[in-house]
């Protein structure tokens, strides 16, 4: 395997790089990338002479080798910042599966267009006087270095279509995001609203007894599930038992009598006997007092 296949595999993979990306992309944001190459080439093609023979002045190169620095830099500069760079800043859609196709065809012809224009520049620039039968012994590379217009020949034929198809059916190649809607504000709950009762009317002191209040429903009365026998209480001797009706004989109602009567007991208050107190201390405590106070302060006896 010589190095001129190895160049061809070498440019291939790398136009094959390009194909993901644009799939990733979108077709938009490669059609800008498409305008940056070749605004960057155009750039090249009218600065590189003049600024490329200043750059050779000042660094002291060549000045096929200033142009060719200056040529690339246009190039390069204007594709990246240019062509990703503002698809990257403005705003657009998502694409779908229809873009994201088309998307990876357009990257694929920008690979190709930026290696050509990188070719040329090579064999315009570097190759025109040591070796300039290099690139033609490599098919691929020898394509996109001469073959610049047949490249983008191809690419306005292919992409002519292109350009038709989303004009009509471009509407479905993108997924329409809904913005979602506020939520609702939560319902306002009204207060239970009171009863109104109509104004009491006055009655006479005669109705008293039989007054109803109109508001209040009607009371329906309720029988009885059996029938109860009333209970009578008979007292005899003026006392009468709660215990069943059952008599208590003259002793028992003596006894219950005297239970409901309280008993008072007198009691005289215990006279404490008063110890002299000596040396000055408590006779109980032995805590220091004086002649002259009644209590003891730690104990409370009296002195």
């Amino acid at each position: 395997m010589n190095v001129y296949l190895l160049l061809d595999i070498l440019l291939l993979i790398l136009i094959a790089l390009f194909v993901p990306i644009g799939f990733w992309r979108g077709v938009q944001r490669e059609v800008l990338v498409t305008l940056g190459i070749l605004f960057g080439a155009a750039l090249a093609e009218s600065w590189a002479g003049p600024w490329g023979a200043d750059l050779a002045n000042m660094t002291g190169l060549r000045e096929s080798g200033g142009a060719f620095m200056v040529a690339v830099l246009f190039l390069i500069g204007s594709t990246f910042l240019l062509g990703y760079g503002a698809g990257a800043a403005l705003p657009m859609p998502r694409p779908g599966w229809v873009a994201r196709v088309f998307g990876a065809l357009v990257a694929g012809a920008n690979g190709t267009l930026l290696l050509s224009y990188a070719l040329r520049d090579i064999r315009f620039y570097l190759l025109s006087a040591e070796n300039p039968a290099f690139l033609e012994r490599a098919v691929v590379a020898q394509f996109l270095a001469t073959g610049i217009g047949w490249v983008l020949l191809v690419a306005a034929v292919v992409f002519l279509p292109i350009v038709i198809v989303l004009a009509l059916f471009g509407r479905g190649g993108y997924v329409e995001v809904e913005e979602e809607e506020a939520p609702e504000p939560y319902p306002e709950i009204e207060p239970p609203t009171t009863r109104a009762f109509p104004p009491r009317v006055p009655s006479s002191l005669n109705d008293e007894a039989t007054a109803v209040y109109k508001t209040e429903p009607p009371t329906v009365p309720v029988r009885a599930a059996e029938e109860t026998r009333p209970v009578r209480i008979s007292e005899a001797d003026g006392d009468a038992s709660r215990s069943g009706g059952a008599r208590l004989d003259a002793e028992a109602t003596a006894l219950l009598r005297d239970a409901h009567e309280t008993i008072q007991i007198q009691t005289t208050p215990r006279e404490e006997s008063h110890v002299p107190v000596s040396d000055g201390t408590c006779p109980y405590c032995h805590a220091d007092v004086s002649e002259a106070e009644v209590y003891c302060p730690r104990c409370g006896r009296i002195l």
